[in-house]
């Protein structure tokens, strides 16, 4: 598989996953120009992509403030190649709620 092909997937993912996440935390939110969504507590996270390690992380802000101040921390990295859609959302839906 190309790189090309490679990021079309990762991107192809990722637009699967937040359809699934809007449906589970209810509509996005635009913070500072990146698709976020909330969580309990004011808690902010947003999926992104990573070509170069065939992955997808889920980036954490603990507020709105730290949100729109790019103040983000990467939870784990999911791999394309390990996890199929239903398993990588189970699995970061289990490390946003824990």
């Amino acid at each position: 598989m190309t790189s090309q092909e490679k990021k079309k997937q990762i991107e192809e993912r990722c637009v699967l996953l937040e359809r699934q996440f809007e449906e589970r935390y209810g509509k996005p939110f635009n913070v500072s120009g990146k698709k976020c969504f909330m969580t309990g507590n004011d808690e902010f996270f947003m999926v992104t992509g990573l070509s170069w390690e065939n992955a997808i992380v889920i980036e954490h802000a603990s507020s709105k403030v730290e949100a729109e101040k790019n103040m983000f921390e990467d939870g784990d990295l999911f791999y394309m190649e390990e996890l199929s859609d239903k398993e990588m959302f189970e699995a970061m839906v289990k490390e946003i709620e824990e």
